[in-house]
């Protein structure tokens, strides 16, 4: 399957309901986290899920080299109500060469001017979207998340070109993964497989389950 990737760095600007909603959900899968907000109580908020929460203001390009930006993979900028730095921090970003920016606004208005000061994509959330985000920019082969209840979500998953057809019989996944298959999307038509249904390259799977397990079931198909 290939050489297991590296699993992706994030860093979360802001740290209010919908930041902490990011820090929260993402500390479940992995701990390649930096939180940090210019208001010391809610970095104290973050640091009971992250182990790099910090103060800082990030509108200086100084304060986000010294963070290590260079190895950010993904950052999100969740400051909201503060348009001026939301604008800073984005173009500091570009600037600074991050390859993943998502920045939260409150006005819908500033979308298309966010994105072209360099926002790859640019949300008005509400608590919600924070977890589905956060589960969604996990990994690049995750397409959309819906949740189901707190623990579980249905995940569309992109399976890559190298995967070697396989049935579900033969993949066993809800032994292996403690997931379950709900559907199949083939050439834009969708179906509910059977066990003896393959998986080819290029589907895009429904899977169920909790959303840990989907991540190392996403890591199994696609040879991370």
């Amino acid at each position: 399957m290939g050489k297991r990737k590296e699993k992706k760095n994030f860093l979360i600007i802001g740290l209010g309901r919908f930041g902490l909603g990011m820090v929260k959900q993402l500390s479940n899968l992995t701990t390649n986290i930096i939180a940090v907000d210019i208001d010391e109580s809610r970095v104290v908020l973050a640091s009971e899920y992250v182990d790099q929460s910090l103060i800082c203001d990030c509108t200086k390009k100084r304060t986000l080299i010294e963070l290590g930006i260079q190895n950010i993979d993904h950052a999100i900028v969740a400051i909201g109500n503060n348009l001026q730095a939301t604008i800073l921090i984005t173009i500091n970003l570009k600037e600074l060469g991050v390859k993943n920016i998502t920045v939260r606004v409150d006005d819908p208005e500033y979308i298309e001017v966010l994105e072209r000061l360099g926002a790859d994509e640019v949300i008005v959330p509400e608590e919600a979207t924070a977890i589905s985000l956060a589960n969604r920019i996990m990994s690049d082969s995750f397409l959309d998340y819906y949740q189901v209840s707190k623990d579980y979500g249905i995940v569309k998953v992109m399976v890559n070109e190298k995967f070697e057809a396989k049935s579900l019989i033969d993949m066993d996944v809800r032994n292996k993964f403690d997931v379950n298959i709900t559907g199949i999307i083939r050439e834009n038509k969708f179906f509910m497989p059977k066990g003896n249904d393959n998986i080819y390259p290029n589907d895009i799977i429904l899977v169920l389950g909790k959303i840990s397990h989907i991540d190392r079931f996403d890591r199994f198909v696609n040879g991370k």
